[in-house]
């Protein structure tokens, strides 16, 4: 009986432990994902705060009538531009139909007012309702040459930091603290985040290329996915990815340096020719002009 009742005591112990143990991990973790969550949330609620409550509320009941894939297809052009203030798919959508409204109704008094073509009308009402699309694309552009210009910089500072000998994830962490602040830095504190919620580093990279779509990124995140699964050496990876980005950005600034000349001959041709010509002219015609009427 005493051996039995020391077991069943033992056991009690072993189960509060195991207990309390659990409790103190959860905590932990739910410590740490609250100000993940709570930032999520506020961010959220300012960014609704800043558009006027007639425009929510019109998007909130256009959304049901948006076609799932077109919904798709600008859902993932905002998340690529960056969220844009949590702009959704029906948003963009509304604004569509407003510009195609306010472009129409301008279109209407051109066509009453000058003997203009129905069709000028129609191409003003079409340019109306793709100019949010075509501002998306735009905005996802800006976006993309940002991340292009900050990812050897902060590429260095992460070949530099696991060489030191921190992990990898130590070492997104401290490129996040001394990186320079902009969309790349959002991006790997986003990719910190999912790490935190219990993701795995492959899949959290490959949650990141999905999510800026950007051709050179992805390449690097790959190739890190793949020295991941391989279990080669991180830092000899990062640093012929940084040499590689960085051979792309010289060859880059070479491209564009050879198209400047071409880009320049329209506005040489258009108005700074005709200018030198009128300053050299102008004193010729003019004593010419004062020879005659003399």
């Amino acid at each position: 009986m005493i051996t039995g009742f020391g077991v069943l005591i033992a056991a009690c112990c072993a189960a509060v432990a195991v207990f309390m143990l659990a409790y103190v991990v959860a905590t932990r973790v739910a410590q740490e994902l609250a100000p993940i969550e709570a930032k999520v949330r506020a961010r959220r609620m300012r960014e609704q705060s800043r558009r006027p409550y007639v425009l929510l509320n019109l998007a909130s009941r256009l959304e049901p009538y948006v076609p799932e894939r077109f919904a798709k297809f600008l859902a993932r052009l905002i998340v690529r531009a960056g969220g844009l203030e949590g702009l959704t798919s029906a948003d963009v959508v509304l604004y569509s139909f407003i510009g195609l409204c306010l472009t129409s109704m301008t279109g209407l008094l051109i066509l009453v007012a000058t003997p203009a073509s129905p069709y000028l009308v129609a191409a003003i009402a079409f340019a109306g309702a793709v100019l949010p699309t075509v501002w998306l694309r735009d905005q996802v552009k800006k976006r993309h040459a940002e991340l292009l210009r900050d990812l050897p910089f902060h590429l260095d500072l992460l070949t530099l930091s696991v060489e030191a000998g921190l992990d990898f994830a130590a070492a997104v962490a401290r490129m996040v603290d001394k990186g320079r602040a902009g969309a790349l830095r959002e991006e790997f504190n986003s990719f910190l985040g999912e790490i935190r919620m219990g993701k795995t580093r492959a899949e959290a990279l490959q949650s990141m290329s999905d999510r800026v779509g950007l051709p050179q990124l992805s390449t690097f995140l790959s190739a890190l996915i793949q020295a991941d699964r391989l279990g080669s050496g991180l830092g000899r990876t990062l640093r012929l990815q940084s040499e590689q980005l960085r051979n792309e950005r010289f060859q880059r600034a070479e491209k564009l340096a050879g198209e400047a000349p071409v880009k320049m001959l329209l506005p040489l041709v258009m108005f700074i020719f005709p200018t030198i010509w009128i300053i050299l002219a102008a004193p010729l015609l003019f004593e010419w002009f004062i020879k005659g009427v003399m």
